[in-house]
């Protein structure tokens, strides 16, 4: 994963057809209304940040950001993106172990992360994360909402049911990569033991679905 990732950021915005924040907001709004009350103000921990796009989101409305990815490749496209925000930190970061990270934080952010996760790691994330931030952080997991063309690259799963995606990259490079799908009832129990008022959205237009919650 942490290799593909990194090989893949001179590509990602292609990939994930970004073409500015401008259109990103303006697509987006949906997402970003609902997002906006817990992060305004708000000292924002954002989790596998890639290549900064959401981390523009975020900085032009929280106090403070810091931005933590594992691809050195990522973050130096991330940096330049975003060298105009001085609330801005970014960090390399494990952002399985989250070792390093200190806070306190109001929010902690993730998109397109939390489906990539091991389903046998999930638990020690959610304790890693839970050390990191303050009692009462709000917690929100952005991701996609099964496309189709992400289940077409699906080729199996492994012993432990994740779902394999086979993703060829534009050099020809070759990567098999974790992409689970979880259901609105396997978020729940997964964030059950570490959190509360736990909020489930989905946004059909956009194919994206969201989890906020708040950590006991």
């Amino acid at each position: 994963m942490k290799a593909y990732y990194d090989r893949r950021a001179p590509w990602h915005d292609d990939y994930m057809n970004f073409t500015g924040n401008e259109n990103m907001e303006r697509l987006l709004k949906p997402v970003i209304d609902t997002i906006r009350p817990e992060i305004v103000n708000r000292r924002v921990l954002e989790i596998a940040c890639g290549t900064g796009n959401w981390t523009e989101v975020l900085a032009k409305r929280a106090s403070a950001v810091l931005a933590v990815d594992s691809s050195p490749a990522a973050l130096c496209i991330a940096r330049k993106k975003l060298s105009a925000y001085r609330n801005v930190t970014f960090k390399q970061v494990d952002a399985i172990e989250l070792t390093g990270v200190t806070g306190p934080f109001d929010t902690a952010f993730a998109a397109d992360w939390y489906s990539h996760i091991p389903k046998s790691i999930v638990p020690s994330f959610l304790s890693a994360l839970h050390t990191v931030v303050k009692a009462g952080c709000v917690v929100i997991f952005l991701d996609m909402a099964g496309r189709e063309e992400l289940h077409k690259e699906i080729i199996g799963s492994d012993e432990e049911g994740n779902c394999i995606s086979r993703r060829t990259l534009p050099d020809g490079s070759v990567f098999e990569v974790i992409k689970n799908f979880p259901t609105r009832d396997e978020l729940r129990d997964s964030l059950n033991p570490w959190s509360e008022e736990f909020s489930y959205h989905e946004f059909e237009s956009l194919q994206r679905c969201m989890v906020i919650c708040r950590l006991k």
